[in-house]
């Protein structure tokens, strides 16, 4: 019982630390060039984000 709510706590805790640093998280991962031409290599493979930006891109 005990260690289940504790493991709920932390999940908890861990999300509402993740969700206000989020920015730096994300500004220190996207910081790392390998890192940053990964996510875009993985964003550019939804069609709907892809569609989308080559749209924005090529007017």
């Amino acid at each position: 019982m005990i260690n289940g709510i504790s493991r709920i706590v932390l999940l908890i805790a861990g999300l509402y630390g993740v969700y206000r640093y989020r920015y730096r998280i994300m500004n220190s991962v996207l910081g790392n060039p390998d890192m940053r031409k990964l996510f875009i290599r993985m964003t550019m493979s939804i069609p709907y984000v892809r569609n989308k930006m080559m749209s924005q891109a090529f007017r």
